[in-house]
């Protein structure tokens, strides 16, 4: 136990000073400031590629496996933060709003609820979450990638181009399309109806492996792709998600039918006219 916390104790404790003193208590202050908690959202990204740095600069040198690990989360955690704050610059995400909402309307400070259940809550979840990412950098050796890394780095590279694709024909869609309430069911949705959060799993995945890759105690670690699997697919990701697409959109049912919820695949041939409508992140 001694050797592990002298390899990862240094960098563990440097992430969790700066999530507790940026992303919780400072992100929370400015949330007051701004009246908009969506901020969060925003620096989940920027956060956890930071967490990489931070993991980088404390441990013990530039090692290939460490190098490759750390311009894969900053690629992956600086084209997030950039996609989500494009999206909801110039306002509250309407989650947030209607959370607000729901908080104010029960007589509850929202302030004092934000701070545990919207700020800690995550900032917690993002030293779980980037425990992959400590120990695929902070592993003291030869940092040679491997087969298993190779594979990793492969998995990341291939989550990275689909998540973005995904977002991209996404907003071009928001954007260009003349009726509301139509069924985006083109390019990869076509295939999946969230390729975005797929394209996110196979992201954590591939940290995951990386940490694998660089010692056999790497298999601690799957809590963290775990965890964000069940969040991303769960009753608070796409499930709620898809719920609340039906409600708006009947149509919507026919899409869910015929198009794999995660996994890209064929759709299913449909009998019914062919819908086109909403899905998103």
């Amino acid at each position: 136990m001694a050797d592990l916390w002298s390899v990862y104790g240094s960098p563990f404790i440097a992430g969790v000073i700066f999530v507790l003193a940026f992303f919780v208590i400072g992100l929370w202050l400015a949330s007051i400031a701004l009246k908009d908690s969506s901020i969060v959202d925003i620096f989940w990204g920027f956060g956890c590629a930071a967490m990489a740095w931070i993991f980088f600069l404390t441990s013990t040198g530039a090692e290939p496996r460490a190098v490759v690990m750390l311009i894969l989360a900053t690629l992956w955690g600086a084209r997030l933060g950039v996609y989500i704050g494009a999206r909801n610059w110039g306002g509250e995400d309407r989650r947030y709003a209607r959370l607000r909402q729901h908080i104010t309307d029960q007589g509850r400070s929202y302030v004092l609820y934000s701070l545990r259940a919207v700020f800690l809550f995550q900032g917690i979840a993002m030293v779980i979450c980037t425990l992959p990412l400590l120990v695929a950098i902070a592993t003291p050796g030869d940092g040679r990638l491997g087969l298993l890394g190779g594979l990793a780095a492969a998995v990341i590279a291939i989550g990275l181009v689909m998540e973005a694709l995904a977002d991209w024909q996404m907003a071009h869609f928001r954007r260009t399309r003349t009726t509301q309430g139509v069924v985006m069911d083109r390019g990869l949705w076509r295939y999946s109806r969230h390729p975005n959060y797929f394209g996110e799993m196979l992201v954590q995945w591939g940290f995951f492996l990386m940490a694998c890759a660089a010692t056999p105690l790497g298999i601690v670690t799957i809590i963290a792709p775990a965890l964000l699997s069940y969040l991303i697919t769960g009753p608070m990701g796409a499930n709620l998600l898809e719920r609340r697409l039906t409600k708006k959109n009947p149509d919507y049912e026919d899409y869910v039918r015929r198009t794999s919820a995660f996994v890209p695949w064929p759709p299913k041939p449909t009998t019914a006219s062919s819908f086109r409508g909403i899905a998103g992140r």
